[in-house]
């Protein structure tokens, strides 16, 4: 039986949703008759996306696969510390610019839900007690705060995944969670011009992102993540493309 692989953030993971079995990844197995593999993070970077998967591929490599990736936020970063992060897949973490700004959660996360903001705010203080506060401050600040790294760091990501997944005849969809991915503004120059040139974007099967096919649809929210139904209409949408 075909294993589908599923990689992406916490949109695939299934995030608020009653359980994983409502995500679209799994939606998408259950219709094939196929077992599945998620190695959605919340919250993860795309080179954490990259990295899930690649691991997946090679630990289930005997088996007849199919990967399926929502690429996420292209101003996610993953790092491996030196120390244990507390966190899943601890060294490894992925950072982010709300790692360490002053966003309120009410307005950040969308609710006044307590068990939401407690939460939210246990993962802050972890973070910041651990040190990784400090360090995604300097390092987006000095390092990752233009758009450029954003896309380059990204398109890299994208790109290697696809470059494996070819070199293992390993068929494979991709999608995003947002259009930022693919929206660049600044200059093109040659580095980014031959990233983008390698990635084949026939391989990404939707017209638009997740997030952002879900907002103008008007689909239901919990906080920031569509409900079942959505996930259920993106689905059909996305078994159709699937050649």
């Amino acid at each position: 039986m075909t294993v589908l692989i599923a990689g992406g953030d916490s949109f695939t993971y299934g995030s608020e949703l009653p359980s994983q079995d409502h995500a679209w990844a799994n939606l998408l197995a259950t219709r094939k008759g196929w077992n599945i593999c998620n190695t959605a993070r919340p919250a993860a970077s795309n080179s954490a996306i990259r990295r899930n998967v690649m691991n997946a591929v090679h630990k289930y490599k005997e088996l007849d696969l199919f990967v399926a990736v929502m690429w996420s936020f292209p101003n996610r970063y993953e790092f491996r510390f030196a120390y244990d992060t507390g966190q899943i897949d601890s060294p490894w973490y992925s950072i982010n610019p709300w790692t360490y700004n002053e966003e309120n959660f009410e307005e950040h996360f969308f609710t006044k839900d307590d068990s939401i903001l407690a939460a939210q705010q246990a993962n802050r203080a972890n973070a910041e007690a651990k040190g990784m506060t400090a360090f995604a401050k300097s390092y987006i600040q000095n390092v990752a705060e233009t758009e450029y790294w954003e896309i380059y760091t990204s398109w890299c990501e994208i790109a290697m995944l696809q470059n494996y997944l070819i070199k293992h005849n390993i068929p494979y969809i991709f999608t995003q969670v947002d259009n930022s991915l693919f929206e660049y503004n600044g200059v093109m120059d040659s580095t980014l011009s031959t990233l983008r040139s390698d990635i084949d974007m026939t391989k990404f099967i939707m017209d638009e992102g997740m997030f952002n096919w879900a907002k103008h649809t008007k689909q239901q929210f919990y906080t920031t993540h569509p409900r079942e139904s959505a996930h259920v209409e993106w689905i059909n949408m996305l078994y159709d493309r699937i050649v």
